[in-house]
Parts: structure tokens; sequence; C-alpha cells
């Protein structure tokens, strides 16, 4: 039996090649820039929540590196029933974790500051495991 041959005219080839580039590109691009894009427009478009807080653990999280390889960090998972999801990584140390967690009220309202990228784009980041992060946070 004798291998079957690939024709494709030139055109169609370019195409196909010139597809796969940009997907490739695209790709790379959103998981290289894409982190470093919306840190920077949450760094300038901060949105106010208003949340009760059902619940606030320290645990660790790990960072983005643009290498591949993150460090382990220290944050505080925080739950609200209407807001949702957030981590708390900000002032937050090995030493202190615990005491910042503890430090939020159960069933208590808290002004939530958070970047608007983030919140948009939370479905997204829920499938990589993410939630947004606070930028800070006072009891109501």
């Amino acid at each position: 039996m004798t291998a079957a041959k690939w024709k494709m005219s030139k055109t169609k080839a370019w195409v196909l090649f010139t597809l796969w580039a940009f997907v490739i590109v695209f790709v790379s691009a959103f998981f290289l820039a894409g982190p470093a894009v919306l840190q920077s427009y949450d760094d300038a478009h901060h949105v106010q929540l208003s949340c009760v807080i059902s619940s606030a653990e320290a645990s660790s999280g790990s960072t983005r590196s643009a290498g591949g390889v993150g460090a382990s960090v220290p944050q505080v998972v925080i739950e609200s029933g209407e807001c949702g999801r957030f981590v708390l990584r900000e002032g937050v140390t090995a030493d202190n974790s615990d005491d910042i967690a503890s430090g939020f009220e159960i069933g208590e309202k808290y002004d939530l500051e958070a970047g608007d990228g983030s919140l948009k784009m939370r479905g997204l980041l829920g499938v990589f495991g993410a939630s947004p992060e606070l930028l800070g946070y006072r009891r109501s």
C-alpha cells in the first residue's frame, strides 16, 4: 500500500501557515503578556464592593511568572455569598496570615476594593483556578 501524498495549493498552504502562526502568537501573548496587562488595568481601575463576609482563611497560593516558574505565597481567601471569592495577598506574610484571616468578622459587611478587569474576567480566571485579588478592604 502506498502512502497518500498531501497535495495543497500554495495559496491554501500559505493561509494555513498564517492561521497557525496567528494562533501560536495569540496564545503565547495571552499567557505571557495577559497577566501583566490585566494587573496594569486593575491598578488603574478600582471598583468598590459592599459584601457580607461568609468565610476568611489563611492559605498559600502561587505566583505567575513569564518564565513558567512561580513561588508559593501566603494569602487569605475571602468568601462572600453575594460577591464571590477573593484572595488577599498585599501585606500578608506567613507570620500574619492567620491573624489577618481571623480579623474578618463573619457575617459582617465589608467594603472590598478590587480591580475592574479581574472582576469582569472572573469566569476566565476561575477556569485557571484563580480568583480576583483584593486591593484593599475595610469594615463598613
